[in-house]
């Protein structure tokens, strides 16, 4: 019986002192050897409407309706054109990612961190018409001292090769094309080193993969840039929740076959997300 009693004082000894031990532990963390973190996110992506716009494949294509430079055999000229065109408009739509980055604590540099980022969104281009201004350059060839047509301006002279200058504006109908962006970067990161709270602001660049489907069909990968600012929130020591505004631009050139579009893509996107430090 007294035996007994002994390995009961003995037991409840060790798991008081456990107990105690587990929780100085908790009340005083202790600082991690490295800090690498992974995170995920999702949110809404409010892109802007698609600027600087040029539609080139399809002014090579209107071109031969307006001179005879173009198809005809033997061709009469050369030319240089150029089809400017109105924004356009872009869907919004979910986003999705994950990073995977490390803050140089050992180092001394607890507010300074590189990480690798990869993230999704689908910025389908709307059904609308957009208006156009096709610019034409046309140089006649004059091999025999005759002009050929088209007919010279009022100050040509005959034996001379004579440059015609052209803006035709329009419009085009440009159907619904499901387009989808994938994002891989790298990037630089800032923040304070908070107990609790930590502040982030980061910059970066990329591939940015463009693909799409519908009247616009193609696929390009361009460089990009990823901008963003954000709060965490330590809700335990490992463990983190992070809301964070993101900005991403990128250039897309001769997209696809059809209208050879480019132009400039501008986002703002908002996403929420947890975090592990290990």
């Amino acid at each position: 019986m007294k035996s007994w009693c002994v390995q009961v004082r003995s037991m409840y000894s060790f798991v008081t002192s456990a107990l105690v031990l587990m929780l100085l532990i908790g009340a005083f963390p202790q600082a991690a050897s490295s800090e690498w973190y992974g995170a995920g996110y999702g949110g809404a992506s409010v892109p802007f409407t698609l600027n600087t716009v040029q539609l080139n494949q399809l002014g090579e294509t209107l071109d031969t309706q307006f001179f005879s430079g173009g198809q005809s055999i033997p061709r009469t000229g050369t030319y240089e054109q150029s089809l400017h065109a109105s924004d356009l408009r872009l869907k919004n739509s979910a986003i999705f990612g994950g990073r995977v980055g490390y803050f140089f604590s050992d180092q001394g540099f607890k507010w300074l961190g590189v990480e690798f980022e990869a993230f999704t969104t689908t910025p389908t281009i709307k059904n609308q018409t957009v208006r156009t201004v096709h610019d034409i350059t046309f140089n006649p060839f004059n091999p025999d001292g005759f002009q050929p047509p088209p007919a010279p301006p009022p100050n040509c002279q005959l034996g001379v090769t004579c440059q015609i200058q052209q803006s035709i504006p329009g419009t085009v109908n440009i159907s619904e094309s499901s387009m989808r962006l994938i994002t891989f970067a790298f990037n630089v990161v800032v923040r304070y080193p908070g107990k609790m709270f930590q502040p982030y602001a980061g910059v970066g660049g990329g591939a940015f993969y463009f693909s799409s489907s519908g009247a616009i069909r193609g696929h390009q990968v361009v460089p990009g840039l990823n901008a963003f600012g954000g709060m965490k929130i330590l809700v335990l020591e490992d463990w983190g929740v992070f809301v964070e505004g993101k900005f991403n631009r990128a250039t897309i050139t001769s997209f696809d076959s059809a209208f050879g579009l480019s132009g400039e893509y501008n986002a703002f996107n908002v996403v929420a997300g947890l975090s592990y430090h290990y």
